[in-house]
């Protein structure tokens, strides 16, 4: 381990995003992979629809060895970027204590050198440096200095050696990180032995931890080449609560090609009946705006495909809020569905924007479609799809906070609306407990079961009292306000006790005015992105 000078820690500070945007980096070239790989199962399985015989067999077989055997490369090259997300901040804090120990013994008048030496100045006297107390002698006071910056020097080479220690273990862990990279790609497709305790999950005589924070803890211990096969074993791998976002992005990419294919056969299938064919292409139609609104980066932003499954949920987070400082969860309302995942996606991109302006990866939102949302203002009457919703995005809270790398939590944030602001009650009310520091609730029909703001179990880092940290908002013109209330207490009311907070009013009564609350420039997304960031003292 070396240790880095006074002018290095400085230089590393200056440029602490590059860890974060190399990461970033990583995870895009991997996404490059991972299409490139798709595009070469998906060219296969069209030519195996006209193919038989043992030369298909083969090819088919040879294909998916090679598939198991990218998908291993592949984990093993984003395990390089978790490397980077989880021991990187290591570094930028033990450079940022180095750093200002470094000027606050400036600042008492010390003399520091670029390898943290520390002397005190020639003209040492009688409170100078100001740490020297001025009633002493003049000798007194330069043997005191002596002394002093003697001590100053321990403090602060401590300091650059905690960060050069911090440098080192990450060095340490992506050099051994690259010999598994290298050795998957030696074995290319011969099959890996894998562990008896990996095995049997495998094999299904054992399940995966259902806790996030236990769940976190065994897959950090796996080698990419056991994360595979679980993935190969079980396609919902990707969608499990307590694995890293970037490893569930990774999977889920390449089961929504497999999904993409598998409807493809369906509807090229002569023999299937007309209605599973019309089914077919509605599932084709939705996963196909998944992955449209996966490819629409805006501004370098990474978008991560944290759920997709059969059932239609899905879920796209714009930023990665395993590394995020901020960290919002949208949830939409009425009518929300895989085909509308776009429409959920800018939205979140527009709370990514306004609370980021600058373009950093502080804040990360997650477009979240994993309820079964009621399909139309009929159905919205009923509060069982807010209960058969509640749980999930509770299991999705508790999950952020398993996977969130470094030593200071995120800021997590629900902003919910509509129909969505039923469900983020639900998850919050009864034997629930919902993980996070803010709860807003945008153009609410009525929530289902809490009364005022204190029948909300609001857990998170944040110990403010829920009258600060629930909040709630709706346009006068909105047509919500006509709707009869059947799902319970208006958050907007005072007596129920939430913070509320300005939206943009306009003329009359307008179902536009229902979807306008993240429009560009508009007080509303900007209440939004103060509320996000902790900024509630400027909250209008």
């Amino acid at each position: 381990m070396s240790k880095p000078t006074v002018p290095q820690v400085r230089t590393w500070l200056t440029h602490a995003q590059a860890l974060t945007h190399t990461a970033v980096e990583i995870d895009s070239a991997v996404d490059v992979f991972d299409a490139s790989m798709n595009d070469i199962s998906r060219a296969v399985s069209t030519t195996m629809q006209g193919w038989q015989g043992d030369a298909a067999e083969a090819s088919q077989a040879r294909t998916d060895a090679e598939a198991q055997a990218s998908n291993r490369l592949a984990i093993t090259i984003l395990d390089i970027a978790d490397d980077i997300n989880r021991l990187g901040p290591d570094i930028v804090h033990s450079c940022r204590v180095a750093r200002d120990r470094a000027n606050s013994i400036a600042w008492l008048g010390y003399l520091v050198a670029d390898d943290g030496g520390v002397t005190a100045p020639a003209d040492s006297r009688p409170g100078y440096p100001t740490d020297i107390p001025a009633s002493l002698p003049i000798d007194a006071a330069r043997a005191l200095a002596d002394r002093k910056a003697g001590g100053h020097q321990t403090w602060l080479m401590e300091a650059l050696a905690a960060a050069g220690q911090a440098d080192s273990t990450l060095a340490v862990q992506i050099t051994k990180t690259l010999g598994e990279l290298a050795r998957n790609a030696e074995r290319a497709t011969t099959p890996v032995p894998l562990r008896d305790a990996v095995q049997e999950l495998v094999d299904g005589r054992r399940q995966l931890p259902s806790d996030p924070y236990l769940l976190k803890t065994f897959w950090d211990g796996l080698t990419s080449a056991e994360k595979a096969a679980l993935w190969n074993s079980n396609r919902d791998i990707g969608n499990m609560d307590g694995i890293p976002v970037a490893d569930r992005d990774h999977f889920n990419r390449r089961y929504l090609a497999e999904l993409e294919t598998k409807a493809r056969d369906v509807i090229a299938n002569d023999f299937a009946g007309q209605d599973v064919r019309a089914q077919a292409e509605r599932d084709l139609a939705a996963l196909g705006a998944v992955e449209s609104a996966l490819s629409k980066e805006v501004d370098g932003k990474k978008r991560y495909l944290m759920q997709i499954d059969t059932q239609g949920h899905g879920a796209i987070a714009v930023n990665n809020p395993d590394t995020a400082v901020n960290v919002v969860t949208y949830v939409p309302g009425t009518g929300a569905n895989l085909s509308k995942m776009g429409g959920g996606v800018d939205r979140a991109d527009r709370m990514v924007r306004a609370a980021s302006p600058r373009g950093t990866t502080d804040t990360a939102a997650i477009a979240w479609f994993g309820y079964d949302a009621p399909p139309d203002i009929g159905a919205a009457g009923s509060g069982a799809p807010a209960s058969r919703g509640a749980q999930p995005l509770v299991d999705l809270q508790d999950g952020l906070r398993a996977t969130h790398e470094g030593a200071t939590p995120s800021h997590n944030t629900i902003v919910s609306h509509s129909y969505g602001t039923v469900v983020a009650a639900e998850a919050a009310s009864g034997d629930r407990e919902l993980n996070v520091d803010d709860l807003v609730f945008v153009a609410s029909p009525g929530l289902g079961g809490p009364d005022d703001v204190n029948d909300l179990n609001l857990t998170g880092r944040d110990d403010r009292p829920n009258s600060e940290r629930v909040w709630a908002t709706v346009a006068s013109n909105d047509w919500i306000n006509s709707v009869e209330i059947v799902l319970g207490p208006d958050p907007h009311d005072a007596g129920f006790g939430a913070r509320v907070f300005t939206s943009d009013d306009g003329p009359g009564i307008s179902t536009a005015a229902h979807s306008k609350y993240w429009d560009e420039g508009s007080e509303s997304l900007a209440n939004i992105a103060r509320i996000v960031t902790g900024r509630y003292a400027v909250v209008d």
